[in-house]
């Protein structure tokens, strides 16, 4: 599956290529949904665990980016919409060839400074919180928060308003390309270019009350909720 790009500040690609890579599990654990009167808004916190099977995913990758993990101008970017956005992506530096399980991987990406916790601008208004990671033998748990809120002040917002919350859980596999000497400074490398996205779901979609969806992704209906936990049941998948 091909999809155009969106925006990632300076990043060289035009389309990304999603693949189903088994291993990849999105299992949700907890939820819950609170009033925020203060920013007039709707709080809807996630907690999922993120599974990952490291020999698999460095296999794949290779085949996309020969020595991919040992290299350090190459990069990757998490892509977790319905959770948080991470707002650019990471080089591997100088952890370059020393990540061998998923920890080492993990924490490529998951540090606060690279996800964005701004509100979007315009109608229904949404604000991803700086995700909290935790590590737990060998799986990502992330706990996540979302707002929601209309931009005009004077509407009130409902559980009614909410929209379909997709949650995607995908790593864009990134290769790097040096520009000069390799004893020169990082800094002086061409922007890395996506070469593959894996991800738990399937590569191809299905619409799901008026969404386009990877078959296989997890979501709930916002307006279905109800202010306090939310139970498995609640989390659905599009098929």
């Amino acid at each position: 599956m091909l999809l155009d790009d969106y925006s990632i500040q300076g990043c060289a690609m035009t389309m990304r290529e999603y693949k189903k890579l088994g291993g990849m599990e999105l299992n949700f654990v907890s939820g819950v949904v609170e009033a925020n009167a203060g920013e007039r808004a709707i709080a809807c916190a996630f907690t999922f665990d993120l599974m990952l099977e490291f020999a698999r995913f460095r296999d794949a990758a290779n085949k996309y980016v020969p020595n991919y993990l040992e290299g350090e101008v190459n990069a990757i970017r998490p892509e977790l919409d319905g959770l948080a956005y991470h707002i650019s992506y990471d080089y591997f530096a100088g952890q370059a060839g020393k990540i061998g399980n998923n920890e080492a991987l993990f924490r490529i990406f998951t540090h606060p400074d690279s996800y964005f916790d701004g509100w979007s601008s315009g109608g229904l208004e949404r604000r991803y919180h700086k995700p909290i990671f935790q590590i737990l033998d060998g799986k990502l748990r992330l706990a996540a928060r979302t707002d929601f809120r209309w931009e005009d002040p004077k509407q009130i917002i409902t559980i009614a308003d909410l929209p379909i919350i997709q949650f995607q859980w995908a790593l864009n596999v990134m290769e790097g390309h040096q520009i000069n000497a390799p004893e020169e400074p990082l800094a002086d490398v061409k922007a890395p270019s996506s070469m593959v996205v894996f991800m738990y779901a399937n590569q191809d979609q299905v619409e799901v009350d008026g969404v386009q969806m990877f078959r296989g992704a997890r979501y709930v209906r916002g307006w279905k909720l109800n202010f306090g936990p939310i139970t498995p049941a609640q989390i659905l998948t599009a098929q």
